[in-house]
């Protein structure tokens, strides 16, 4: 195998005591030979480090790691840009350290990205195991295990402009692409949304139907506190990552598709009482031209900052 196919895995672990052993033995199962695996563990206070060495002291002969143990938290977009700048793969990937690998994952996205040269990064189907361990497809497929809908790549930009519509673990990035565009923004508190829509501006993505990941979904994960009653981390990172699509988006096409995001997060971010990112999306809704009864009473709600979350908590 030629060097140039490495793939490099970035893993960063925080208080995952429970799960990084699985998730450090899915990347030693990957078919696909040619990796790297780089562990940083960003100040866990748990049991993290303990289980990492211990995994490490019977499995360094299967493939080549290095390791980085952080006495102090690192926002997590400048620690992995800190990483993704050692890496020496054609191909990256961003392992979480409660997620798992499926052993043919790296195989089947590399052979896509090979026959698409120019593309950002390939994603696929993820199993999503949540917090009463019941599991789905983040597809909707059918009890063929075939997909309900066709994944279209041809207006992917508006696509993640509108909705949430890439299961972001399963993302294998080519490496000197994700370089060239500064890896993750350092400015924002989470990445995923950001670097989508960046990338899918001004490059293709290739999507391989395989199911390559297992996504937990639990209490301490980033995204349940998406909606935070009055203290949400992170609705101000959805603000900036709108205001930099606004700037972004060329057609009317894609102002509307911003018009339905700007929308979804507006209704959450005032049911959960977060009025500051809600009277910055109002704003932007207004300069991309909403007008709907629906949005000029959201608009109003942001100004008055009514408050009816406890509402909120109690139907979510």
């Amino acid at each position: 195998m030629e060097a140039e196919e490495l793939v490099t895995i970035i893993c960063i672990t925080y208080n995952q005591e429970k799960w990084i052993e699985e998730t450090l033995e899915s990347v030693k199962e990957q078919e696909y030979y040619y990796k790297e695996l780089i562990i940083v563990d960003n100040g866990s206070t748990d049991g993290t480090v303990d289980r990492i060495k211990h995994w490490l002291s019977q499995n360094t002969s299967y493939l080549y790691v290095t390791t980085h143990f952080l006495e102090k938290t690192k926002p997590y977009c400048q620690l992995f840009n800190d990483y993704l700048i050692q890496a020496k793969g054609k191909y990256v990937v961003d392992l979480s350290g409660d997620d798992v690998l499926f052993p043919d994952h790296i195989s089947k996205s590399v052979k896509e990205l090979k026959s698409a040269p120019f593309a950002a990064f390939c994603f696929s189907d993820a199993y999503i195991l949540d917090q009463i361990n019941e599991i789905s497809t983040f597809y909707p497929r059918n009890h063929a295990g075939e997909l309900k809908e066709e994944i279209l790549l041809t207006n992917i930009y508006e696509t993640l402009v509108k909705r949430n519509f890439i299961c972001s673990p399963t993302q294998v990035f080519h490496s000197e692409i994700l370089k060239k565009n500064g890896g993750y923004d350092e400015e924002l508190f989470y990445e995923d949304f950001d670097v989508q829509v960046r990338l899918a501006r001004n490059y293709p993505l290739v999507f391989s139907d395989h199911i390559g990941v297992l996504k937990r979904k639990h209490a301490a994960s980033m995204s349940e506190g998406q909606y935070k009653r009055y203290d949400s981390k992170m609705l101000p990172t959805t603000v900036k990552v709108c205001l930099k699509i606004e700037a972004m988006n060329q057609t009317a096409e894609e102002n509307r598709a911003l018009g339905e995001r700007v929308m979804y997060e507006l209704k959450h971010a005032l049911w959960s009482a977060n009025f500051d990112p809600a009277r910055e999306l109002a704003d932007l809704g207004g300069r991309i031209g909403l007008k709907s009864l629906r949005f000029k009473w959201y608009r109003l709600w942001a100004k008055k900052r009514w408050d009816i979350s406890w509402l909120y908590e109690k139907l979510t």
